[in-house]
């Protein structure tokens, strides 16, 4: 979500079109479903130089993400989950577009202390839980960007910062290509998947 106001400052790391396009080198090379994750995540430390990043994948029944990949954290967080909603990875998954913020303790802050006056309020309403990802303990920028496939949500690529104002639109770009590219490469293996189940 490209808010007015927030606008990334710093020097521009990266060319466009460079990263995404060794991106898609190394998810064409991977063989496994494991190599296509760690693909992802080495184009996101070379390309965007991020520290922390994660991978999210869909369980459209239960409308949930769950982390499949992760790296720069102290625990993987491999099987954490986060509802489709909630927080800045669920809504990029909800609105099915990215969600870019500078100052993620400032907005976190303000999240927590409406929830702990509803919960006060209304101690049996639903609330869920906080995100429950490995991360950062003070995290200050934030970028998810949905992984999607002739418009049906996958799950969500997420990058994140102990710095402030880490993440221009630039960044935001390229994540969107990168999620682009493994949107169609799980596509096509999830496609080749049921040929090969469908074959007599």
């Amino acid at each position: 979500v490209r808010t007015p106001g927030l606008t990334a400052v710093g020097p521009q790391r990266l060319i466009l079109g460079e990263p995404a396009g060794g991106c898609s080198e190394r998810l064409a090379r991977a063989g496994t479903m494991d190599e296509l994750l760690q693909a992802v995540l080495a184009s996101l430390t070379d390309g965007l130089d991020v520290r922390h990043a994660m991978v999210l994948m869909l369980d459209e029944a239960a409308q949930r993400l769950y982390t499949v990949a992760s790296c720069g954290y102290a625990t993987s967080g491999l099987g954490s989950e986060i509802a489709v909603g909630d927080g800045v990875i669920g809504v990029a998954a909800r609105e099915r577009t990215p969600v870019r913020i500078l100052h993620m303790t400032t907005a976190y802050l303000y999240s927590s202390a409406v929830r702990s006056s509803l919960r006060a309020d209304a101690p049996d309403l639903e609330l869920g839980t906080d995100i429950p990802y490995p991360g950062l303990a003070l995290p200050h920028s934030q970028l998810a960007v949905p992984i999607l496939a002739a418009g049906r949500l996958l799950g969500v690529l997420f990058v994140e910062s102990p710095q402030a104002q880490q993440f221009s639109y630039e960044d935001e770009d390229v994540m969107v290509a990168i999620a682009g590219h493994l949107g169609a490469t799980l596509a096509l293996a999830q496609a080749a998947g049921e040929q090969a189940e469908a074959a007599p």
